[in-house]
């Protein structure tokens, strides 16, 4: 079990079409500190785990895989190495956390159109429905139909539609759908895929039809 951890880390790194030495950069670690991870002399931080599952954006499958080989880790020593380069690592973390709260900000701002649409509608309504430790943007109450909003629509789709058929199977829902802006973001072979498992793909424009019924 000892290299089991490199052994996945290192196929990782070559289906993502990367060398080591710039999947060390993204780490912010020294190539020599990549490789005593990958050979399996030293245990990664769980920052450096983190960051792994960030960059490289594993299904759900591969993440446990990677958390449970990084479990088999726990008797060899942590890797204490420091970054190679702190300016480049501040420059690189600042941008990436401003990309995050620019994000989030119009995140935010696309939830509070869609609860606008909402409120105009009439019907009613909960925001952020929770049961059974879940929590659902939106519940029409009436007709239990879920409602979850996604701003970067393309982003984690796998991860997204996980979570929808978590949310629609333990919520007791009739039908989940996930609101998008623009519903040509997500190809048709997808929404194809959602509408067999119950779940809809709907555009700001065409929720505010679907409350028209």
């Amino acid at each position: 079990m000892k290299y089991e951890l490199g052994k996945f880390l290192k196929t990782c790194i070559i289906n993502a079409g990367i060398s080591q030495k710039d999947f060390a950069q993204k780490l912010n670690l020294s190539p020599t500190a990549l490789s005593q991870i990958i050979t399996g002399k030293v245990k990664p931080r769980q920052a450096t785990i983190s960051k792994i599952m960030e960059f490289l954006s594993l299904s759900p499958e591969d993440e446990q895989i990677l958390l449970k080989a990084f479990e088999n880790y726990s008797s060899l020593p942590e890797d204490k190495s420091a970054p190679s380069d702190p300016i480049r690592v501040y420059q690189e973390n600042r941008e990436r956390v401003f990309r995050y709260i620019e994000m989030k900000a119009r995140s935010i701002s696309f939830n509070e159109e869609v609860e606008g649409i909402f409120r105009k509608s009439g019907l009613k309504y909960k925001k952020n429905y929770i049961k059974n430790g879940l929590v659902c943007d939106f519940l029409l109450e009436n007709e239990r139909i879920g409602f979850e909003c996604k701003f970067n629509a393309t982003r984690d789709i796998e991860k997204t539609i996980t979570a929808l058929k978590i949310l629609l199977d333990n919520l007791e829902l009739s039908k989940i759908a996930l609101i998008v802006p623009l519903k040509s973001e997500i190809s048709k072979s997808i929404i194809e895929d959602l509408e067999k498992l119950n779940i809809g793909v709907l555009s700001l424009y065409e929720l505010g039809n679907f409350f028209k019924r």
